[in-house]
């Protein structure tokens, strides 16, 4: 992803919230410094789920983690079990843990491809913005950095630009 003349990269990990995962995620927590917590507008269960999930991930991944509920399937409106406004709601208080800020929220469709860059996109800006305005102090979130290296692969241009790396 470009932002602002910068190159931002992602590494992704999926556990697509299944229980057979469960005793791994920690591991995947570690380092982490963005992460989208998924359900299906269509299964009450799955958003019912999210407040467990959202516990978890704050118990093992950096303080300073930003974090997006993302409410998918939203082309499945005639089967909505979760409204916009709960799951707004319950991005805006967090578990009421006074010391986060909230959730970012978004609803997408994987099906049609709607909001789904877009998602992932501000997870990456929010990370930008809070390792680059120093709201996370050194070491903190230990996976990224901001650095020079070298841009494109042709080493003939000698041009290098700040980027977001992982470490």
């Amino acid at each position: 992803m470009e932002l602002n003349g910068l190159t931002i990269k992602a590494q992704i990990w999926d556990t697509a919230g299944l229980e057979r995962y469960r005793a791994i995620t920690s591991a995947y927590y570690r380092g982490a410094v963005g992460a989208l917590l998924v359900y299906d507008i269509s299964k009450q269960l799955t958003y019912e789920s999210a407040e467990r999930w959202l516990k978890e991930l704050y118990d093992h991944a950096d303080p300073h983690i930003v974090v997006m509920l993302v409410g998918n399937k939203s082309d499945l409106e005639s089967l909505r079990a979760v409204s916009t406004t709960d799951a707004k709601d319950f991005a805006g208080t967090i578990l009421k843990i006074p010391e986060k800020n909230g959730l970012l929220f978004m609803e997408t469709s994987a099906l049609e491809s709607t909001n789904v860059e877009i998602a992932f996109n501000n997870v990456l800006i929010e990370i930008h913005k809070k390792v680059s305005s120093k709201e996370v102090t050194h070491g903190s979130i230990s996976a990224v950095s901001l650095s020079n290296t070298r841009a494109g692969t042709d080493d003939t241009q000698g041009e290098t630009k700040p980027c977001c790396r992982n470490l």
